[in-house]
């Protein structure tokens, strides 16, 4: 959130977040003053959301084709929302819609996940059963764990994934599975479609404390200006 914030301080706003969710970006921006518009396709996400920040403008839309009415000087499409375009398509039908939502001049920011050839390789086998993350929360903690196969042909990723959550003794909470597929998306890829939708890439990171993007990087995010 303080690459967020930062951001939104030095654009100013209103801003706009594409595929909300919840709100994990755009309720901590209102709080802090900015007049922000949320864009989420779930109406389960958009009563989870309101419940958390009342001052959240949330309009329910496909990111692909909603039209908001307004501009805007900054808009956020973070957390592999931008990954949930499966089709080459589909992610420029949303980025033209998203220029047209700016400002002259407004900045758009995209964050995805950024996969290692190692990591989209199925093991010798067949896909295997994999633990991604242990979260630590106020009342006890939650484990992932997934199972994927990567389709390179289509860059498809389908996964399973599977959550535990575990109460502060350790005892076993829910545990609930979800079905995801995500189109994998390379740096070069992304730059390339962000200019065939009329923006100029301003800047490329490979993380939020804005380090350079290297076959390292956990993350790719890429900032990208509309036309003045």
């Amino acid at each position: 959130m303080p690459f967020w914030i930062s951001l939104a301080h030095r654009e100013g706003g209103p801003v706009v977040e594409w595929g909300a969710g919840t709100g994990r970006v755009c309720v901590p921006l209102a709080r802090r003053g900015f007049e922000v518009t949320a864009v989420e396709l779930s109406e389960r996400m958009i009563e989870r959301g309101r419940s958390r920040d009342g001052s959240v403008e949330w309009v329910r839309g496909d990111m692909r084709g909603v039209r908001l009415g307004r501009c805007y000087r900054l808009a956020v499409c973070a957390f592999n929302s931008f990954l949930c375009l499966t089709g080459l398509q589909d992610a420029l039908t949303f980025l033209r819609n998203a220029r047209e939502h700016l400002l002259p001049g407004g900045l758009l920011g995209i964050e995805v996940s950024a996969f290692s050839p190692e990591e989209l390789a199925d093991p010798p086998g067949g896909p295997v059963l994999r633990h991604d993350f242990t979260r630590k929360l106020e009342d006890g903690h939650l484990d992932r764990f997934s199972v994927s196969r990567y389709d390179p042909a289509l860059q498809l990723l389908s996964m399973r994934l599977f959550y535990e959550l575990y109460g502060p003794s350790g005892e076993l909470r829910d545990r609930r599975a979800h079905e995801l597929t995500i189109r994998v998306t390379f740096r070069d890829e992304l730059e390339l479609m962000l200019r065939l939708a009329g923006f100029d890439v301003e800047s490329v990171y490979g993380g939020f404390d804005g380090e350079p993007f290297t076959a390292a990087s956990d993350h790719l995010v890429v900032l990208a200006r509309s036309p003045r």
